[in-house]
Order: structure tokens, then C-alpha cells, then sequence
């Protein structure tokens, strides 16, 4: 793995969208520019709800099994706009758990890049 530190700062890397799966659906989406390890890391860790976002919204966390899938998505892609249209998909498809503490989605078509991640979310149920 490279880092680029240019000017003081580090350089953009990949974008992801992903989700956090239960074993009766998903729990939560999110999209950033954050390796989905180190986000997964920071919504577990981190103090502050809007970036600790699991620890602060979902109360079985410490108690249950979770899955994170991950999808990378080119540069030139709206992470937000898969994110809400992944949230869609997921709630026509009924894959998100009744215990999901997703954002309410904003109108957002879905994506290739949503039934990617949508996709993916189905076989890590099925296993």
C-alpha cells in the first residue's frame, strides 16, 4: 500500500460505499473516502456520534456479529447519490434489518454501483 502526503497532506485515495450486515439484513449504509477498514474503525471507536456513528445509534452493537462489505468506486462517481440509491434497493428488496439505523434516503436512482454493492450484500446473506 502507498500513502501520498503531498504539501502536508494526504493525497485522495479510493471511494466506498458500504454496509454494515446483520444476520437479518443490513444495519446501516455509508459511503467515504476512508479506507472501509480504518471507517469501520472510527464508527466503532470514536467519540463524537456523526463520526462514531454505529457506536452511537446501534444499541446491540457489542453484543452482535456484524459483516462490513465493501464496494470501491471510481473517482469520477457520486458516493452519496449510491449510498441513498443502495438504501432504496435495499428497502425495495427487503435486505435492511427492522433494527436499521440508516439515514433516510434522499431521492437517488439506483446505480450500477448500488446493485453492486446490493449484490454483494445478497451473497454475504446467503452464506
Amino acid at each position: 500500500m502507498l500513502l501520498r502526503v503531498r504539501a502536508g497532506e494526504l493525497e485522495t485515495g479510493p471511494q466506498w460505499v458500504y454496509a454494515w450486515v446483520a444476520h437479518d439484513g443490513v444495519v446501516y449504509v455509508g459511503a467515504t473516502a476512508l479506507h472501509p477498514e480504518t471507517r469501520t474503525w472510527l464508527h466503532l471507536h470514536h467519540d463524537d456520534p456523526d463520526i462514531g456513528r454505529m457506536r452511537a445509534r446501534y444499541d446491540e452493537l457489542a453484543a452482535e456479529e456484524l459483516d462490513v462489505v465493501a464496494v470501491e468506486l471510481a473517482d469520477d462517481v457520486d458516493r452519496q447519490r449510491v449510498r441513498h440509491g443502495a438504501v432504496a434497493l435495499l428497502t425495495e428488496r427487503g435486505l435492511l434489518s427492522e433494527r436499521s439505523v440508516c439515514d433516510p434516503p434522499l431521492p437517488a436512482g439506483p446505480t450500477a454501483q448500488a446493485e453492486e454493492l446490493v449484490a454483494a450484500v445478497e451473497e454475504r446473506l446467503r452464506s
